[in-house]
């Protein structure tokens, strides 16, 4: 039994119309493109270029041949994914004992990522923020430092293109010594179109620089419905499909590549606050719309899914985080979970990694589906319990159960008065001693040598004068 990847909401004609609008948009409004080395490339690729405006523009048939070469991800044998990992940005610690909001420390960024650990969940830093241990001017380094020796790959953030040459330095000093290609270490990096269809001057920079060594890092957009996209969901997915589609052109202009590869992040912006909004209908919407849109061009898919806007784990932060993934789950079997993020992108509890990881394991169950042949129709056993048996005893369930039951970790196992008895705790509760048993546990393991280390250091210090102290594990 299949149970994802057949929910097509939008009617052929919808489809159509979209496709017709993103092409419209790329025909007649074009793309900002704010450097003159990538202008030159994607003019040599075929597109029409204004150098006097830095603005390109693609005609309806460039598009559509554009895409008519693509090469077609095959949707129907592709496997399911459910995922997660555990990321740091900007924002505060939610201490899983006191319950205190903490601006982040590297103690605490430690801490964050060791129940991650624990847990079996994936972790790397990725944007940039202040951290009162480190001087302002050492941050970018700091990070790119600090997640080379705790994930194994550099950090996600490169704000100015002053730091592309120091990153790159780090990340080959970990190749040479650690043997992996350097492509891989420098995955996570990525810039956004933070303004609607425009390649700013920085995060062009900062694009070029690495791809004329050959090396691809992520372009990434943030959509938000009212303010950098229309409110309407249709006017925002036909600027966002401009927009991926625009991605994938530069992609082949710099590198050939054949396959497409599209993303949602499209949230709503909340009229009264103007908060932008993780946690609301509307960004799902986004992402099985856009999903349906790769399964109709052949583009690989991937959405933005897992997230709250609540501040600590409870009713609401479960329900908005199941919101933003079974839908997409459904429609494309795809979906990672943002583990321990609230609050948007500003509150990080080890709590709701637990939780999150619990999810996780649903998700994993749920997508799984099942089986019907012989064995598992279970007819002979049937027979040998009816009417008057029960099922529990029988050979048939010692030998499917595990594999056909899913068994949670901290959500309720017991009825009422068996939990009563064993203290009642609710799965805060349970996933907080996690937590702690985790962080009584072995330090956090780290990807670097004493030597490497010592370069790294050297290599942030030739660039802004600190000297920044090795970070021991915990």
């Amino acid at each position: 039994m299949k149970v994802w990847g057949n929910w097509r909401p939008l009617p052929e004609r919808e489809v159509k119309m979209l496709h017709e609008a993103a092409l419209r948009i790329l025909s007649d409004i074009g793309v900002a493109v704010e450097n003159e080395d990538v202008l030159t490339k994607i003019a040599d690729f075929g597109a029409i270029v204004d150098r006097s405006k830095q603005r390109v523009y693609f005609s309806p048939k460039f598009v559509e041949d554009f895409l008519a070469s693509s090469e077609r991800f095959d949707w129907d044998s592709a496997e399911p994914y459910v995922g997660g990992s555990a990321s740091i940005y900007f924002g505060y610690y939610l201490d899983p004992e006191t319950e205190e909001f903490r601006q982040w420390t590297i103690t605490d960024m430690l801490r964050y990522f060791k129940v991650a650990h624990y847990i079996g969940l994936g972790y790397g830093s990725a944007y940039v923020f202040p951290v009162y241990e480190i001087p302002h001017e050492a941050l970018v380094p700091f990070f790119h430092y600090f997640a080379l020796k705790f994930t194994g790959r550099a950090s996600a953030s490169v704000n100015n293109v002053k730091w592309a040459p120091i990153v790159l330095e780090m990340s080959e000093a970990f190749a040479e010594e650690n043997g992996v290609p350097l492509q891989q270490l420098l995955s996570p990096v990525h810039i956004h179109l933070v303004s609607p269809l425009r390649f700013s001057t920085e995060e062009a920079k900062i694009f070029a620089f690495f791809a004329e060594r050959g090396l691809r890092i992520g372009i990434g957009t943030m959509s938000v419905l009212g303010s950098n996209a229309p409110v309407t969901i249709a006017g925002a997915l036909a600027q966002h499909l401009a927009q991926n589609i625009f991605i994938n052109i530069v992609y082949r202009a710099y590198f050939g590549d054949k396959q497409l590869h599209f993303s949602s992040a499209i949230s709503p912006l909340d009229m009264r606050t103007l908060m932008q909004s993780y946690g609301r209908p509307e960004k799902e919407l986004c992402n099985v719309a856009m999903a349906q849109l790769a399964i109709h061009y052949g583009a690989h898919f991937f959405p933005h899914t897992g997230h709250s806007d609540a501040k600590k784990p409870g009713p609401e932060a479960g329900f908005e985080k199941a919101l933003n993934a079974l839908p997409s789950l459904i429609a494309c079997g795809r979906v990672g979970i943002s583990c321990g993020l609230l609050s948007v992108d500003e509150v990080y509890s080890p709590i709701q990694l637990v939780i999150d990881r619990e999810i996780i394991g649903a998700l994993k169950r749920f997508v799984q589906g099942f089986e019907v042949n012989e064995e598992t129709l279970a007819f002979e056993t049937i027979k040998e319990v009816t009417p008057i048996g029960v099922f529990t005893g029988t050979e048939h369930t010692a030998k499917h159960w595990r594999k056909e039951l899913w068994t949670p970790t901290v959500f309720a196992r017991e009825m009422f008065n068996a939990w009563k008895q064993k203290g009642a705790k609710t799965e805060v509760d349970l996933a907080r001693e996690i937590c702690n048993e985790a962080l009584r546990s072995e330090p956090l393991p780290v990807c670097i040598s004493d030597q490497l280390e010592r370069k790294l250091i050297a290599i942030v210090k030739k660039a802004v004068g600190v000297e920044i102290q090795p970070i021991k594990p915990i």
